[in-house]
């Protein structure tokens, strides 16, 4: 029998945060040997941030290449060290910054019986830490490289962003054997670029949605939330 499924992007949809200043504040607390890496990265992705604003970049590939490159930042730490990390981050930041309205429609969502899942570009190791405090087991994300215990500092692709969101939500039903009802399933998510994502289920809700994205849903009659 099929069951119905509830999709949530992480970053500005459960979260008022954002999970890469989390990591800064982090540095900036615990491990000021490596705030560096931080502030190179910040430093030359605002300046592209800039340059999609002025309308010399393409936002996309900004956002791919922000999201790519934010990994770096763990090159050569172990995957203890990177799971301290997170743990940090999501109890001192990113649960602090959570949107309570739209973590409790997930627990809504949970007590139905219907399958959760988090589907973000945040790398993994982060988003299985959240959702083992949200109760939430499935998880999808960005994946890092390790080699010999250590992260490369790069990210094994296909980066879970936009389309590919999408694309690696459907391998990850195909390979756990999952009957979903999609045309009676949910999707919850802030940015236009995840407008795959949402036109993937019959009940796409534009989750405190950007200017574009809410532009799109009044178009297209999708539920706003708030």
């Amino acid at each position: 029998m099929s069951k119905i499924a509830a999709i949530f992007d992480f970053d500005g949809t459960l979260s008022r945060g954002h999970s890469w200043e989390g990591f800064r504040r982090y540095y900036a607390n615990y491990e000021k040997r490596r705030i560096l890496s931080i502030f190179a990265f910040l430093t030359t992705h605002i300046a592209l941030w800039l340059l999609v604003k002025c309308k010399l970049y393409n936002k996309e590939k900004c956002w791919l290449k922000w999201t790519e490159d934010l990994d770096g930042v763990f090159k050569g730490l172990s995957k203890e060290e990177v799971q301290k990390m997170s743990q940090w981050v999501v109890d001192e930041y990113t649960l602090k910054l959570s949107r309570r309205d739209v973590v409790d429609i997930l627990s809504q969502h949970k007590q139905k019986g219907h399958i959760v899942v988090i589907v973000s570009a945040v790398f993994s190791e982060f988003l299985e830490i959240l959702g083992q405090r949200l109760g939430v087991p499935d998880v999808i994300g960005t994946k890092l490289e390790l080699i010999d215990g250590k992260y490369t500092g790069k990210v094994v692709k296909p980066l879970c962003f936009a389309e590919n969101k999408a694309k690696l939500l459907k391998e990850f039903i195909n390979q756990n054997g999952l009957e979903i009802d999609l045309p009676s399933s949910f999707a919850y998510a802030d940015s236009i670029f995840d407008v795959p994502l949402l036109k993937l289920v019959g009940n796409p809700v534009a989750t405190y949605p950007a200017k574009d994205l809410r532009q799109l849903a009044e178009h297209n009659g999708w539920q706003i939330l708030p």
